[in-house]
């Protein structure tokens, strides 16, 4: 299911295969190996997919995105590129605790459970999950990250543990995970470079900007009610990277394009992630079988966006995407509409999505936020509690959506309460708090 990797030293040499089949060229190669060694595998061997650009931009070991999150690089948080909700406040992790705490006491479940985040980045949302489960005194947990970049499972190893083991990121012959620890609070910890590796038994799953990281194909319909091509990238004249279309339908056009797109005739693009529906079934398949439920939020949308939405982002702002690969955020926003159909026939009961503003108030993350404002006593503090809590629910709020998953035997328990899951009742959003110097903050 996730992106394969690649060692430097792989990369570099098929790399020099690339050159040497091309020395006669006189323009200047790129900066950045990364950028070398696509420029000189398209010259080779052809255009690529927009799917086959993100993987090995995104998850090629030690150059590739993820793979070079460090001291000098930072991903996250206000000195890397983009910024995610447990970064942003406290109150987010606190509340998915909650949804998670209360959700896990309504199906009955007692005894051993496992907690499992998907793309944990720094390790952030799963250290704001373990402190609210321990205010609740939960001990049955146990802590299970999938995650394929060693650079990050070092980052998500700090924050959960307070050190790094001398544990190599390769699993052991007879073990499926590739490191393992204890949290500073004594929660055993795992690490896995894939869902399917992870143990039997209970699972709670979180993802939280997971999907939209994971490669998609583009869709361009070339005229014609059924003429779609794929979006490639190639190079032009210079040997720069550059979008260019394939001749017409391929094996992805063919295999991937559902007929509810292929019919209606006002539609120009679509993008798929195929790596996004293998996760669904993955987790609907997991939970199904050994009881749980999954949170899935990210950026995204019904299934209804008309417009191309690969893009990237540097220091957070939007960029070229193939300005600098292994370098820039490459994503995409999540088709929940097409995700809701991969699970049709499956046994499992989908809710949502709903926003993440819809979300959160229904979990009473407003409560959260005043109860944290009278307990604090310095001013500045307030006010960045104040300043973060309307990002997440001013535009965060309405452009992410939550989705959550259970397995279908429980659909009749969770009628009775109400009809769907905490959280996805559809209650009105939370309404902004007004900030130091708005009019509704005089006194």
């Amino acid at each position: 299911m996730l992106l394969a990797r690649r060692s430097r030293g792989a990369l570099a040499a098929v790399a020099r295969a690339f050159a040497s089949a091309s020395e006669a060229v006189v323009e200047a190669a790129p900066p950045n190996a990364l950028e070398r060694f696509l420029v000189d595998k398209i010259r080779v061997s052809g255009p690529i997919t927009v799917a086959e650009y993100m993987k090995t931009a995104v998850a090629s070991s030690s150059v590739g995105y993820y793979g070079m999150h460090g001291e000098e690089k930072k991903v996250f948080g206000e000195e890397g590129d983009f910024i995610t909700a447990p970064e942003l406040t406290q109150l987010f992790g606190e509340m998915i605790g909650i949804w998670c705490y209360h959700e896990l006491a309504m199906t009955g479940h007692k005894g051993a459970w496992n907690l499992v985040e998907c793309g944990p980045g720094t390790g952030q949302l799963s250290a704001d999950l373990l402190r609210v489960f321990d205010k609740f005194g939960e001990k049955d947990v146990s802590l299970h990250l999938v995650e394929a970049s060693t650079a990050l499972i070092d980052a998500q190893e700090q924050t959960l543990c307070g050190q790094r083991t001398s544990n190599s990121s390769a699993p052991s012959e007879g073990q499926s995970w590739l490191r393992a620890n204890r949290t500073t609070t004594g929660v055993p910890v795992y690490w896995y470079a894939n869902i399917d590796d992870l143990p039997d038994g209970f699972t709670v799953v979180i993802a939280n900007e997971f999907l939209d990281a994971l490669p998609v194909h583009c869709f361009e319909r070339g005229g014609g009610k059924d003429g779609w091509c794929e979006r490639y990238i190639g190079l032009d004249g210079k040997n720069r990277l550059r979008f260019v279309r394939s001749k017409g339908e391929n094996i992805h056009t063919k295999g991937l394009i559902p007929a509810e797109v292929r019919d209606d005739t006002a539609r120009t693009s679509w993008e798929c992630a195929p790596d996004a529906g293998v996760v669904m079934h993955q987790v609907a398949g997991r939970i199904s079988s050994h009881g749980g439920f999954a949170l899935f939020i990210d950026y995204g949308h019904d299934g209804s966006r008309r417009e191309p939405s690969f893009r990237a982002y540097s220091k957070h702002k939007q960029v070229d995407p193939l300005s600098a690969p292994g370098e820039i955020d490459l994503t995409a926003d999540v088709d929940f509409g097409h995700l809701k159909r991969v699970l049709q026939g499956a046994p499992v009961a989908l809710y949502g999505p709903h926003s993440q503003r819809e979300f959160l108030a229904q979990l009473g993350i407003g409560v959260r936020l005043r109860r944290l404002i009278e307990t604090c006593d310095e001013r500045a503090k307030q006010e960045q509690l104040i300043k973060s809590y309307n990002m997440l629910m001013g535009d965060m709020g309405e452009r992410f959506l939550a989705m959550s998953i259970f397995p279908k035997t429980l659909q009749p328990l969770i009628r009775k309460r109400g009809g769907a899951p905490a959280g996805f009742n559809g209650a009105p959003g939370a309404e902004k708090v007004p900030e130091e110097g708005e009019e509704a903050k005089k006194e």
